[in-house]
């Protein structure tokens, strides 16, 4: 069956969190009851859309955010809606990402009861200290207890978020927190580099001399550390950022990486099908507005020339641990991708971090060194293809 997801960006929050460039609000509960109407409108509209009505839906994800904000009645009508108005397959992952201290035993049985069947708590941290620092509400004792109260809701399939390089972290420190997380027995982990994008609080406080980054090294040992650590402990380093046990790998992240067709519901929400692409606005407010009003709150959308098709299916299937198919990249742009990219995989043989890369079974994919220079990387094939011209052409 072909993959076909529906992310659902919830924009609520208790607080905002100075790291932070997703688009959130704090939690108004006027205005999140108005936005779950609007929500409600806009999958209505999309069941009679002549590219999606009758996909079949393989994945469904609520993200934010903080999904886990919303009332039990509010979550069971969005997804009610959605099932109402597509198909869903009988197996469909149904995710639901969610911070500690919005959790209980009893919010989370509920969720396992209408249907979801993947969890996804925000730890970042297990020190309190470091929390504190990334200006988290939740402390490590509270996320230990969100994953045993979503095992005791039947919860098989359980995902923890962590962050590093948090600003004075150690090697050491972070060792202790993914050996915490494995011990809770996970399903799956995810690990995300700490990044200060221009436009949060961090951002400014970097720019202000406020915070110091640590070392691109340490951040170095700290990602090579988490894949052999994880590795060892059975689980599988299939992306760049996520490591999941055998059969556990998440659907719905792996739509958007094999470029199949998704739904993104909400304020910031993206939407791809057919080399379609398309964004919402990034203001609930605005989002509101425009639903209210019987219009569609997209912001601006593009097609993808086939250039523009052939570079993001570069980089999304770099990301991956299966990497990119020589036979698939061959169908999508008529060119064989070794010959075609000749200087650049000869830049990188010859990189003294070498083996950036492997070839095997018909595929090139990435090393955990390739991983760690993956910016780099994609800025080599970029100008392969000559990216800026095809951006200033579209």
């Amino acid at each position: 069956m072909k993959k076909f997801g529906i992310y659902l960006h919830i924009p609520f929050c208790r607080r905002k969190c100075e790291y932070c460039d997703f688009y959130s609000i704090a939690d108004k509960p006027k205005l999140r009851q108005l936005f779950v109407e609007a929500a409600v409108r806009e999958i209505e509209f999309y069941r009679e859309h002549a590219a999606l009505s009758q996909q079949t839906v393989t994945s469904i994800y609520f993200g934010g955010g903080t999904p886990s904000l919303l009332e039990d009645k509010q979550i069971s009508q969005l997804l009610e809606t959605i099932q109402r108005s597509f198909p869903v397959s009988c197996d469909c992952e149904i995710s639901l990402e969610a911070n500690p201290e919005s959790l209980s035993l009893e919010k989370l049985t509920f969720l396992k009861e209408i249907g979801f069947n993947r969890i996804s708590i925000g730890a970042q941290s297990f020190d309190d200290n470091e929390l504190k620092k990334l200006g988290r509400i939740h402390s490590a004792a509270q996320a230990k207890k969100a994953v045993e109260w979503a095992k005791s809701a039947g919860f098989e399939n359980i995902s923890l978020d962590l962050i590093f390089a948090i600003p004075g972290q150690t090697p050491a420190r972070w060792r202790s927190n993914i050996r915490q997380a494995r011990e809770l027995q996970p399903q799956h982990i995810s690990t995300y580099c700490l990044t200060y994008e221009p436009e949060t609080e961090f951002g400014e406080k970097l720019q202000s001399g406020a915070l110091k980054k640590i070392s691109e090294e340490t951040e170095r040992i700290m990602y090579l550390e988490t894949i052999d650590f994880l590795e060892k402990h059975n689980f599988i380093h299939y992306e760049i950022s996520n490591f999941a046990k055998e059969n556990q790998t998440c659907r719905h992240n792996q739509t958007y990486w094999d470029l199949s067709p998704y739904l993104g519901i909400g304020p910031s929400a993206h939407s791809y099908w057919k080399n379609h692409r398309q964004w919402n606005v990034r203001s609930v407010v605005k989002y509101i507005e425009k639903l209210t009003s019987g219009n569609l709150p997209v912001e601006d959308q593009e097609n993808l020339s086939p250039e523009q098709k052939e570079l993001e299916y570069i980089f999304l299937r770099l990301r991956t641990r299966e990497g990119i198919s020589l036979e698939n990249y061959r169908k999508l742009s008529g060119k064989d991708f070794l010959s075609s990219h000749e200087s650049t995989i000869q830049k990188l043989s010859s990189h003294p971090d070498a083996p950036l890369f492997e070839i095997e079974d018909n595929r090139f994919f990435l090393t955990p060194a390739g991983f760690v220079l993956f910016d780099e990387i994609c800025g080599m094939f970029a100008s392969d293809l000559n990216y800026q011209h095809i951006r200033a052409s579209n």
